[in-house]
């Protein structure tokens, strides 16, 4: 994986332009998990995007899909992605992390998010085809 030119390796501070080019494309990558926005009479499905406050001295991205129950003002489903180069803890089946010195371009690391959002968009249409034939949870006004 290039940034700015120059290969990148894990764990390895990023210069000015290395960030700069980084952070675009994490809008880019942004605006490509947005495909899997959509909102119906039950559900809405959003995705969020968040970047560290420090953006010239942190390079993680964050990036979740988030899934808003109508009538239930607590229920809501997440799929996190964090897309970063540094050591990352990691133990939920509902998050998946990049670690960007594992790829080769960007487009590599684009087709792995969308594989996972996708998988998990996936299930939770599945889940909510099951939810209306038995629903599992009160629905509260």
């Amino acid at each position: 994986m290039e940034l700015a030119g120059k290969k990148i390796a894990f764990d390895q501070d990023l210069s000015d332009d290395q960030l700069k080019d980084l952070h675009e494309h994490y809008t880019k990558l942004w605006n490509t998990l947005k495909q899997f926005e959509f909102k119906d009479d039950k559900r809405q499905l959003q995705v969020l995007y968040e970047e560290a406050d420090n953006t010239h001295t942190y390079e993680s991205g964050y990036f979740v899909l988030q899934i808003r129950h109508f009538g239930d003002q607590y229920r809501f489903d997440e799929y996190n992605i964090t897309v970063n180069n540094r050591s990352v803890f990691n133990d939920s089946p509902d998050e998946y992390v990049i670690q960007l010195s594992n790829y080769k371009d960007w487009d590599e690391v684009t087709a792995d998010a969308v594989k996972h959002a996708t998988k998990w968009v996936q299930d939770m249409n599945k889940e909510a085809q099951k939810e209306k034939k038995e629903p599992k949870r009160e629905v509260t006004d």
